[in-house]
């Protein structure tokens, strides 16, 4: 009977980086990274598995009823692959809260997982970029985080017109539900969960579940409506609304402008965020690409999350941007570069006794940080220069039989397919001087 062999493919909702894969993901951590670390803001990094009671505490229910992986551990413990990233950091700033110094600005580009559909911009594993800041009550700290996000996509080359910023409040809809339509906390909960799916649901489907959720109120429907196409300038005639969160809200976009955001920074109080954790204003970026009309990242205030873990309170406030979110984007835009290989010299073995001094070549190159790869094995020239070529190499380093009488080496530059004959050291000063350009 013959053998059942294993499968090659990868679990749904994953992805294989092969080299020329993650030549793109280093791009994009790459550049994300100077950008975050530009402001100020330093790395850490948590455990991919954390306890489920983390996730249950405000997490959101959605997302620890349906999504998550969880199992129990030969402890006996339920644990849970982490799904975001929030939880985990305030953990780790309650764990040293008095030791660090505030305010903290720390990043992360962890390992996420949520067991969904995969589909457009989303898939069960990705990686994303979590910035967080703790320890500044002000609207300061929501204007450096909202200039941090649109700065990470103008560092790719985003044009100023290819996404938008829509920010609300939450504190917003809270009030309104609560106190303008006087529905029950638990009534408002369902409400901001449908109002967070609304756009991946028909308008049928929208008004069944607040009928359902609010049946005693045959106008919450059109109520909530008026809610949702409110203005900076029409907010305060929506009943329920406080004077505090509509002067927090006329504040902020005065403040945008001193910053040169206005133009890009839309009120929006259909703004949710499925994060119970949200307690003030909330933000998500949108693509302006008809081929790619999609929310991008967002995120938000969340003051209460760091007294789960102490009986000090500290404010927090941070986004979050996926991978594959941003590399939707940036193909939409037609904003990716053309990826060249790591590969820089390639030395190929003509005869044995031309190891050694092959081998001591290489040496001498990746002394001066110059990537080198020695062939292993004598073959014939034109398959070594294909291998060579296939591998993306630039340079290739040639000492056959009249370079060995002659004390030289000839350097081919496989871009322009010229060659020349040069002393090593001449030819270690050519590849420095071509990469330096």
């Amino acid at each position: 009977m013959k053998e059942q062999k294993l499968t090659t493919e990868n679990y749904k909702g994953t992805r294989d980086f092969y080299p020329e894969d993650m030549r793109l993901r280093n791009y994009l951590f790459s550049v994300m990274k100077d950008v975050v670390r530009s402001y100020g803001y330093e790395e850490y990094d948590g455990p991919m598995v954390e306890s489920l009671d983390l996730y249950r505490a405000k997490t959101g229910e959605e997302i620890v009823g349906k999504q998550i992986y969880n199992f129990i551990d030969k402890g006996d413990r339920e644990v849970a692959i982490r799904p975001e990233m929030t939880p985990t950091v305030a953990r780790m700033v309650a764990k040293k809260l008095r030791d660090l110094p505030r305010p903290i600005r720390w990043f992360s580009i962890p390992n996420l997982w949520r067991y969904e559909q995969p589909g457009l911009g989303r898939l069960r594993e990705h990686w994303q970029l979590n910035v967080d800041m703790f320890g500044v009550t002000s609207q300061r700290a929501e204007l450096e985080i909202l200039s941090l996000a649109c700065d990470i996509l103008f560092a790719f080359g985003a044009p100023r017109n290819s996404f938008k910023v829509t920010i609300s409040h939450r504190s917003l809809l809270d009030e309104f539900l609560l106190d303008g339509l006087k529905v029950s906390p638990n009534q408002a909960h369902e409400v901001s969960k449908i109002l967070d799916k609304k756009n991946k649901i028909t308008e049928d489907e929208y008004i069944a579940l607040v009928s359902k959720t609010i049946p005693n109120d045959p106008t919450a429907v059109s109520k909530i409506n008026l809610f949702l196409a409110a203005t900076t300038d029409t907010l305060s005639q929506i009943p329920g609304i406080k004077e505090e969160t509509l002067n927090a809200i006329q504040t902020l976009f005065e403040d945008l402008k001193t910053i040169g955001l206005h133009d890009i920074v839309y009120f929006d109080p259909s703004v949710v965020r499925g994060f119970d954790y949200y307690t003030g204003f909330i933000f998500e970026i949108f693509d302006t690409s008809p081929q790619n009309k999609r929310s991008l990242y967002g995120g938000g205030r969340y003051d209460n999350l760091i007294g789960l873990f102490s009986n000090e309170e500290l404010s927090g406030i941070g986004f979050g941007l996926g991978d594959v979110t941003l590399q939707n984007f940036l193909t939409a835009h037609n904003l990716l570069p053309k990826f060249s290989s790591d590969s820089t010299v390639f030395i190929p073995l003509l005869d044995e006794p031309s190891f050694s001094e092959n081998h001591n070549f290489a040496k001498e190159l990746r002394k001066e940080k110059i990537a080198a790869e020695v062939s292993l094995v004598s073959q014939k020239m034109g398959k070594q220069l294909s291998y060579a070529e296939k591998k993306g190499y630039r340079w290739i380093l040639l000492r056959g039989e009249d370079e060995i009488k002659a004390g030289t080496v000839t350097l081919k530059d496989m871009a322009t397919r010229n060659q020349w004959t040069f002393s090593f050291s001449e030819a270690l000063q050519k590849i420095k001087e071509e990469l330096s350009k």
